[in-house]
């Protein structure tokens, strides 16, 4: 062979093996481009500055809010009956519901226009002229009495039916004709009588009284002589014997039901989640719309279970992922590693209904500090006198003695008087005991309520057996307790305070309570089929009642919630702002870099204090490549589109604080330890590779080494997971990889080196082996990340 020809053949040969060389880097080669690249900073501050975390680069996926039309609807009515002047208003009447789409289990307010003026202004069924009831149907245009679960009953205000919670409500008008109330939107899962949902179309019916003489037949809508005092009195006017006329007058209003999970048809649960009771409505909304996305996930969330429960049952092998605000311990007594991603910011509220004897209406606010919320969990007041005081007469079961000398009620407290001087106590029952409701079990919300209250010294000594400065004591059966605890026991014996003090499971009970204007309690004593009767629905305009549960439910439900005592002085109550102020005083615990609690002395001035930040405990070791997909696109979704707030199936409901960019980072970097499976370090075996042809996934990449441990891993400003590409190696945001640029030189090198020699270039034997190599080498296919 001629030189040149061996020239040539040679610069082939170079080519091809460069051009070898270069396949060869291309899988480390790919890892390295399509790791996360971090962006340059925003020269905005960060949300989250002040939480002492380092700079972190922003998710793609910023939260906003959503910008919808309202969601209330208007519906105009027929004139009503005006007695003043002996004929219908010259106007017609009007109905506004606040919200009628994308409904789900909760309470809207509804509110009319140009009614007939009622009597009073508490309602009473055999007492007020021209009351108003609103109730749920069963059917967009119900045209009888029998489709409105509750309506048939007289104006009296039930509690619970055969198919669930009663939610038929009452009120009065004023004389400017106008009126208005809150009502609850039962669904399927509450109602199965309604059968509310996406594929049931329900109503509100909105019915006036309108007497008439409807005791005759035929009945005489026009003729109202027997209105006053008879057929325009809830009795007779909601009831379907002697109501016909008021139920002429009704006006409907169509509802809408936002996707539920229900709704969700489950073949294969993709993953298990158990816990935080608080964020069921973010969970509930998320699933609604990851399951019915292109590529569905089945999530089966059980928010019965508390944290401490979920954080001990999901290592067992009982569920997938535990949600938690408070870290499970270091070792789980089991191999499966967990690391922890933030998904939501809720608060503890204190809900109250305290209503104004004279006007009937709930206040509109109400001030709280630790010793008298310490008070009100330790049944601390001499209710009706119970104590065992000198000048009290002997009672049939005795009296408490742990509770001589205090005032009679929160409202004779001078402690309360002075922090709310406007209101007076209400008439009736909720004037008598005012023992709040609160979830039972061991509870993250429990601990945080009690950890505020040891963390004030004024509530702190209190709680240990100081006087407050108007001489009034702790129940002397608590002491000895010692807050923190994150569960609420009864301690006091005492029959009247043992059968009144009832906390309630799961937390949606706490909110379905109060929703139905009532207390958990039972009498002390057995009426004559041997139960102990429950406690009395307390009527509204006559209401005491508290209850403390999550800001998701309180927002939900329109509960009015207490204006509580920070550490700087200040009452302040859950809002956006205040729980966006209150993560500039968040420090780390449970020794894991992740998880954070509320440092009370750190806090600003407007920080609400028991802002409370939830935790995915997920797992990086011990679960399959599916499974781990499927949670690795929970996150993803969650730290994006799932942080935008509104009433839409996935996006984020009220009550919930966005996540700020940093969190949010650290969930997009969870997401990935998750899907590579970071904590499994066992070492793959070389054979067990599957082929590219074989649909199998690739094996994890490689651990990082000591060097990479110190670099924080920079999130994809895109998107963490999709499918296609399951393994994600981590980078960091500095020089690439040398590898990065070897590729594409040896590749131009060997092409243009193989062509150069390609016209003269001798295949000789092992010319042959190089380039049957070359054609089994699997063709590269480069898979793009779909968002979930």
């Amino acid at each position: 062979m001629s030189i040149g020809l061996r020239s040539k053949a040679l610069a082939g040969l170079v080519g091809i093996a460069a051009m070898v060389l270069g396949f060869l880097l291309l899988p480390a080669t790919s890892r390295s481009l399509a790791a996360p690249i971090s962006p340059k900073p925003s020269a905005s501050p960060s949300p989250s500055a002040g939480r002492g975390h380092s700079p972190s680069p922003s998710p793609s996926h910023s939260p906003k809010r959503s910008k919808k039309k309202s969601t209330g609807t208007t519906v105009s009515g027929p004139k009503m009956w005006n007695p003043a002047k002996n004929r219908p208003f010259s106007t017609r009447s009007s109905v506004t519901v606040s919200q009628t789409t994308n409904l789900v289990n909760q309470e809207v307010a509804v509110s009319w226009t140009g009614f007939t003026p009622s009597s009073d202004i508490l309602y009473n069924q055999d007492g007020t002229d021209y009351p108003v009831m609103v109730a749920e149907c069963d059917t967009a245009k119900p045209k009888f009495w029998s489709q409105c679960y509750g309506a048939n009953n007289g104006g009296v205000e039930g509690s619970f039916g055969a198919f669930g919670p009663m939610n038929t409500a009452y009120a009065t008008t004023s004389p400017d004709g106008k009126g208005e109330l809150d009502v609850q939107i039962l669904t399927s899962e509450q109602n199965q009588f309604l059968n509310c949902g996406l594929h049931h179309q329900c109503s509100l019916v909105i019915v006036p009284s309108q007497g008439g003489n409807t005791l005759e037949t035929p009945v005489k809508c026009s003729d109202h002589s027997i209105d006053a005092g008879g057929t325009d009195q809830g009795q007779y006017a909601f009831s379907a014997s002697t109501g016909q006329c008021s139920w002429q007058a009704r006006i409907v209003v169509p509802l809408h039901f936002a996707p539920a999970p229900s709704d969700c048809p489950i073949k294969n649960t993709t993953f298990t989640a158990l816990g935080s009771p608080m964020l069921a409505d973010a969970m509930d909304q998320w699933i609604a719309k990851l399951c019915a996305s292109a590529n569905p996930i089945t999530i089966t969330y059980n928010s019965s279970l508390t944290e401490p429960e979920a954080i001990t049952d999901v290592p067992l092998g009982l569920g997938d992922i535990a949600l938690t605000t408070r870290p499970g311990p270091a070792n789980n007594g089991t191999d499966k590693k967990y690391v922890y991603a933030p998904v939501a910011i809720s608060a503890v509220s204190i809900a109250y209904w305290i209503d104004n004897p004279v006007t009937g209406q709930p206040a509109s606010t109400l001030k709280l500090d630790p010793r008298l919320v310490a008070k009100l969990l330790t049944q601390s007041y001499d209710f009706q006198n119970e104590g065992c005081g000198k000048s009290v007469p002997p009672k049939v079961i005795g009296c408490d003695n742990a509770v001589d000398g205090n005032p009679f009620s929160l409202f004779a407290d001078p402690e309360f008087h002075k922090l709310n001087p406007k209101i007076q106590t209400p008439t009736g029952y909720g004037g008598e005991f005012q023992i709040p409701t609160v979830e039972s079990g061991h509870s993250d919300m429990t601990w945080e309520v009690t950890r505020w209250i040891a963390n004030n010294p004024d509530a702190n000594s209190f709680m240990q057996g100081d006087f407050d400065p108007w001489g009034m004591h702790v129940n002397t059966d608590y002491l000895g307790i010692k807050y923190p605890l994150d569960s609420f026991t009864s301690q006091d014996s005492y029959p009247v305070i043992a059968h009144l003090y009832d906390p309630v499971f799961p937390l949606s009970q706490v909110a379905q309570y109060q929703a139905e204007n009532w207390d958990p309690g039972t009498d002390w004593e057995k009426d004559q089929t041997g139960n102990f009767p429950k406690d009395p629905i307390e009527i509204p305009g006559e209401r005491g009642l508290i209850a403390i549960l999550d800001q998701g439910d309180a927002a939900a439900f329109r509960f009015p919630v207490a204006e509580i005592l920070n550490d700087k002085g200040r009452y302040v109550a859950p809002t956006t702002k205040s729980m966006q102020a209150a993560l500039s005083s968040l420090v780390p615990t449970g020794g894991n870099k992740v998880t954070e609690e509320i440092d009370y002395a750190k806090q600003k001035a407007d920080a609400y204090p028991l802002t409370m930040v939830i935790y995915a405990m997920v797992p990086v070791s011990g679960v399959s490549t599916e499974k781990a997909d499927a949670i690795a696109k929970f996150l993803d979704y969650v730290a994006g589109p799932g942080q935008t707030r509104g009433v839409q199936p996935g996006e984020l409901p009220a009550g919930y604080l966005p996540l700020p960019a940093s969190m949010r980072a650290e969930t997009l970097k969870a997401a990935t330890e998750v899907l590579d499976q970071s904590g499994d370090t066992s070492s793959p075996s070389p054979s067990a590779s599957p082929s590219a042809s074989s649909g199998a996934s690739p094996s994890p990449s490689p651990s990082p080494t000591p060097s990479m441990s110190s670099v924080t891993p920079a999130p994809n400003p895109t998107s963490t997971v999709g499918r296609g590409v399951v393994t994600v190696a981590l980078r960091s945001s500095q020089k690439p990889a040398l590898t990065s640029y070897a590729l594409p030189v040896l590749l131009i090198i060997g092409g243009l080196a193989a062509l150069g020699g390609a016209s003269s270039l001798v295949v000789s034997g092992s010319g042959e082996a190089i380039a049957a190599r070359l054609r089994r080498a699997p063709r590269i296919r480069v898979s793009f990340r779909r968002k979930p």
